[in-house]
């Protein structure tokens, strides 16, 4: 069992404090180059003599302990953990402060240099860019400051391995302030979503920030005179009027004829119909971009289809290369192809009292199975085994929740890859779905609290166990030459 307690003056000190039945046997074997220490039955040791004093002073009950910089919060989630790290953020801040002031104005420095346009990137605003990043710098540095412990636990049992990470910031801080903005969710929308994907996704929050960094993103691909620019910028200006609560969606692989991606989502909304309006003008203002020599045209028909007593807006994305593709142009072409099959890119919208569904790829039957599953027609991923057991581990409330079916992905994306053509090697795919894989899946969450923000990672055996029988089938099958 290992200790560590890292102290901080110009650069970083590390002090090991170890338990031992032979303390004198320790130092001995650890030589001269070691400042050592005898405390009970712990061996206390550093090659720095200064932190060495330091340590001296704290176990006779002089000098100034880390304890009481380690609120109860974080001291409950460090005993949680095998292996745990604290990190006082405050202290680390204010050692490398003039490091980071540095780095910051290089960056604020090349920012403000960035060109106003790149040549053979037509679409491309490079001030734009620089600007959204810009924001996230600032972003990123006020978070920083505001920070003040950062607190790491590592589980590892037979179920698997588990994280759970706690940072901790100043109360009343502009940080602080805008996580209270944000409150934790239940995203129970996530749960009626179809079974059998590979990949859930919730998401809840305040979107007004998000809002309007969609706005200074928009600038990055549509130049600030164009007139769809200005309508496409005023769409996205309303549509931040709008109550929008959780977020759920799922992402799953077709097949290499039928089109690969498969995504659906369905967002809590107070004025679907509004948001329906506001979306049909989005695309349209969209119309046609031009980013890397590629020329996508936007094509929204309202009303196309019908699913049930549903109407069904569908809107079609023509993708051009060009002349600039090059040689590498048909290989595009063809991953796109494989990517949303004969149908290209569609998209496929319809609103209901207090929803808004999306469904990408898989045709019009996608948008039927999301709809079955919201009406509790057909099976959904709330009534799984894998994913009562991923949200159990992962707390009843988060404002970013990710479920990953890892195997199943790697499984799906062979079959993919292979059927394709894109890989020529002889892999019997028969034998890959023949597999016995326990459902599970990867989770992550993030939930925000008061003066902090909590993440939990949890990694189930399964989940290894899967990768290591997909891996281990296709070695066994390149072996024997089939």
């Amino acid at each position: 069992l290992e200790f560590r307690r890292v102290l901080f003056r110009s650069e970083p000190q590390t002090v090991f404090i170890i338990p031992g039945s032979d303390v004198k046997g320790m130092k001995a074997g650890l030589g001269d180059s070691y400042k050592f220490i005898e405390h009970g039955s712990f061996g206390v040791y550093t090659e720095d003599a200064d932190a060495a004093d330091k340590t001296t002073a704290l176990l006779k009950g002089t000098g100034k302990p880390i304890a009481p910089l380690i609120d109860s919060e974080s001291q409950t989630v460090f005993d949680k953990g095998d292996v745990s790290v604290f990190i006082h953020v405050t202290r680390l801040a204010t050692v490398y402060k003039d490091r980071l002031t540095e780095a910051r104005e290089r960056a604020t420095q090349a920012l403000e240099n960035a060109p106003a346009e790149v040549p053979g990137t037509p679409g491309i605003n490079p001030k734009a860019i620089a600007d959204v990043v810009g924001q996230l710098l600032t972003l990123l540095m006020q978070g920083l400051e505001d920070t003040k412990s950062c607190t790491i636990a590592a589980t590892i049992s037979k179920e698997g391995l588990s994280f759970e990470d706690l940072v901790r910031v100043v109360p009343d801080s502009a940080t602080d302030k805008l996580l209270r903005k944000s409150p934790p969710n239940s995203l129970s929308t996530l749960g009626s979503l179809p079974a059998g994907n590979l990949g859930y996704l919730g998401l809840h929050g305040d979107m007004t920030d998000l809002a309007q960094f969609g706005l200074k993103l928009s600038a990055t691909f549509l130049g600030d005179d164009d007139k769809n620019a200005k309508e496409f910028q005023a769409v996205l200006g309303e549509m931040q009027k709008l109550k929008i609560g959780a977020v759920a969606s799922s992402f799953g692989l077709g097949s290499a004829d039928e089109g690969a991606l498969r995504t659906a989502t369905v967002t809590e909304v107070d004025d679907p119909g509004k948001l329906r309006e506001l979306s049909q003008k989005l695309f349209k203002a969209m119309g046609t971009i031009e980013t890397g020599g590629m020329k996508q045209t936007y094509n929204v028909k309202p009303d196309a289809e019908k699913v049930g007593q549903n109407s069904v807006d569908v809107v079609n994305v023509t993708m051009e290369l060009g002349d600039a593709a090059g040689p590498e142009g048909a290989m595009v072409e063809r991953f796109l192809k494989v990517l949303y099959g004969p149908e290209g890119g569609t998209t496929r919208l319809t609103y209901l009292k207090d929803k808004a569904l999306q469904t990408n790829g898989g045709g019009k039957g996608a948008l039927e199975a999301l709809l079955s599953a919201l009406d509790k027609k057909s099976e959904s991923i709330g009534a799984a085994d894998a994913y009562d057991a991923a949200r159990k581990r992962l707390g009843d409330k988060s404002n970013l929740l990710v479920l990953f079916d890892l195997p199943g992905f790697v499984r799906k994306a062979i079959e993919l890859l292979v059927d394709s053509g894109a890989i020529p090697i002889p892999i019997n795919l028969e034998g890959l779905r023949s597999l016995d894989i326990k459902s599970s899946f990867l989770g992550l969450s993030i939930a925000t609290e008061p003066q902090g923000l909590r993440v939990k990672t949890s990694i189930p055996v399964e989940q290894t166990q899967g990768v290591a029988k997909i891996v281990m089938t296709i070695m066994a099958q390149l072996q024997a030459g089939q």
